[in-house]
């Protein structure tokens, strides 16, 4: 879908979407809100057809709005650090929780997933794996972890899991680190290990961020699978939550099969509601309709695709692991995906003067649905694994371990090896969920600003 295209579809609706009233209170808000549900949301049958004038708080408002099985569109109330955040830019400490109930549920831990490079998590030494349980002096409880958690000067106390006698003890660490804008490169980790004489990549990729911003970083990487050949590459997406479709494109167009570049075939096909369909069937471009592969100097012509998934994998990341299915050898190695068909338009007052009423707040409805070139789509369940391998997190190594679980299968099924044993999990603590991103579980379709 070229964004562009998308600005002309909204320059024929945008008239009507939102009023000129200049109510002191969020009724000006509320009706730009409703206009925009009222044309653009996947399921605007559901929307009332006029607007009532509601005064309320404007996240109540849309959150009225929502049709039942909807539980991805969102709105905020600061335009400006949703934007950041989908830059890859975002105001934090640089590292991605998972958040896990302990002591019958009175208390919460944070593992941590991965860390940003070069953030202040980073320079205070957290690493991937390390258990927080306390957070400025303050025992992590249910009324408070992510309070805690997004305070921009923290002192974190880590600790460990006794296995033994089955409870957390301090490891004796406290860091202490101050929010900044991080500069979150999704390219965490890429290496290339030899398995039976073929060259075989591993990508850790974590948000699909809006923009050239990171894309160097990864086009070096293809770079050189490229030049050592790698046919075999393990795309570790266990924890990228999804982003902006175009970057899904890119990724996409690096990894698939040469000829897949060559013919431009389609990636994924978009479906909207009647409305809009309408407006861009009569605006005669496809690419409404059809986002194809791209055109990649960077394309490594790969052969097999081993995807380590888990239920962080969300969104654009199923996006480009479905998309990929029709042309190689697609192989799923973890646990069920988070099961995110669809994709949202972003709305704010930054793109078109027609929006200036929303003022600081940024909508995300959900517009669209996505389908593969084989008509695959409503996953609402999730992508099964081929091999089901869970993450381990509590006892988690560190990215390109080959004691990693679930990257020792991918690596044992590569190389025609039965999988390795994996001792008893032991689990104590009860799963609460992971960050409120911005990013998270999402597929992001961002319209440039109209340039008329």
């Amino acid at each position: 879908m070229k964004k562009s295209l998308i600005l002309l579809g909204m320059a024929a609706l945008l008239a009507v979407a939102c009023g000129d009233k200049n109510s002191n209170g969020y009724e000006s808000v509320n009706e730009c809100i409703h206009g925009i549900m009222k044309d653009y949301y996947l399921w605007n049958n559901t929307i009332p057809r006029r607007f009532n004038g509601e005064d309320i708080y404007p996240a109540d408002y849309f959150e009225s709005l929502l049709f039942r099985d909807d539980r991805w569109s969102f709105i905020s109330e600061d335009g400006q650090a949703l934007n950041d955040e989908l830059a890859g830019s975002p105001y934090s400490m640089g590292y991605s929780p998972q958040f896990w109930y302990y002591n019958n549920k009175k208390n919460v831990l944070i593992v941590v997933e991965y860390v940003y490079p070069g953030s202040p998590a980073a320079r205070a030494g957290l690493k991937r794996g390390d258990i927080i349980i306390d957070i400025n002096n303050a025992a992590l409880t249910p009324d408070n972890y992510y309070d805690l958690y997004s305070k921009e000067k923290a002192s974190l106390t880590l600790a460990y899991l006794d296995v033994a006698n089955n409870q957390l003890v301090p490891d004796g660490r406290v860091l202490t680190m101050q929010a900044e804008k991080v500069q979150a490169d999704p390219s965490i980790y890429d290496t290339i290990f030899e398995v039976n004489g073929r060259s075989v990549g591993y990508y850790v990729y974590t948000a699909f961020t809006t923009g050239r911003t990171y894309q160097a970083s990864m086009d070096a990487v293809f770079d050189r699978f490229k030049a050592a050949g790698v046919k075999d590459l393990i795309l570790d997406l266990r924890y990228n939550g999804g982003g902006d479709v175009e970057t899904a494109r890119h990724l996409a167009s690096a990894i698939a099969p040469a000829q897949t570049i060559d013919n431009q075939e389609i990636l994924s096909t978009n479906i909207y509601n009647d409305l809009l369909t309408t407006v861009f069937a009569q605006e005669g471009s496809e690419d409404d309709f059809k986002v194809r592969f791209e055109k990649n100097s960077h394309n490594a012509d790969m052969e097999n695709l081993y995807v380590l998934c888990a239920e962080g994998t969300a969104s654009a990341s199923e996006m480009v692991t479905i998309g990929l299915m029709p042309y190689m050898n697609v192989t799923l190695v973890g646990d069920t995906t988070y099961g995110k068909y669809t994709g949202m338009f972003v709305f704010d007052s930054s793109i078109d003067d027609e929006l200036k009423d929303l003022k600081n707040w940024a909508l995300l409805p959900v517009c669209m649905k996505y389908a593969n070139a084989n008509g695959f789509t409503d996953f609402v369940d999730g992508l099964i694994p081929d091999y089901l391998v869970e993450d381990d997190l509590i006892n988690a190594y560190q990215f390109g371990d080959a004691n990693d679980p679930a990257l020792a299968a991918a690596l044992d099924i590569i190389g025609g090896q039965p999988l390795t044993a994996k001792a008893a999990r032991i689990r104590p603590f009860k799963y609460a969920g992971r960050n409120r991103s911005v990013v998270g579980n999402n597929l992001i379709v961002r319209p440039q600003k109209n340039r008329n």
